[in-house]
């Protein structure tokens, strides 16, 4: 039996590149064999809507995707691990009101044991009214694919 995930994407879908995390969600719910264990959710621009879905679904894994700043390629992608989130400095990958890292802290605290994980898109533009920029559009082809080695499945 897979395990259960709530998978959340994190963006403003005005702002160019920051779309990528809503339009993942979006692609994956268009997916007809996905486990019903794994729970789908656009949070927008506000990732800490999505605290109490950790509490209501009690997931094993959660796995955030957003458009961040690393200083890699436009559409690069990388994995980065709670505890990774959370050394790094609260303003480097997050482009939203409240960094991912710190709702990382907040979820952990009250569930210590959860894997939770960023699948971080170097962003190209962030600009409002944009469409996402080709190479950030074409990681877009390969999302299923990444959530389902994620998962293992």
């Amino acid at each position: 039996m897979p395990e259960k995930a709530l998978i959340i994407g994190v963006g403003n879908r005005m702002r160019g590149d920051d779309a990528v995390g809503p339009i993942a969600i979006d692609k994956l719910k268009e997916v007809q064999d996905w486990p019903e264990e794994w729970v789908l959710v656009d949070a927008g621009e506000v990732p800490e809507n999505a605290l109490g879905l950790v509490d209501k679904e009690k997931p094993d894994r959660v796995l955030l995707i957003d458009a961040c700043d690393w200083g890699a390629e436009p559409g690069e992608i990388r994995f980065f691990s709670a505890q990774e989130l959370e050394k790094l400095p609260i303003r480097m990958l997050s482009t939203h009101g409240l960094p991912l890292a710190f709702w990382v802290k907040m979820t952990l605290v009250d569930h210590p044991e959860l894997k939770i994980e960023l699948l971080g898109v170097q962003a190209q533009s962030l600009e409002f009214n944009t469409a996402l920029t080709p190479r950030v559009a074409a990681v877009l082809e390969r999302v299923e694919g990444l959530v389902r080695e994620w998962l293992q499945i």
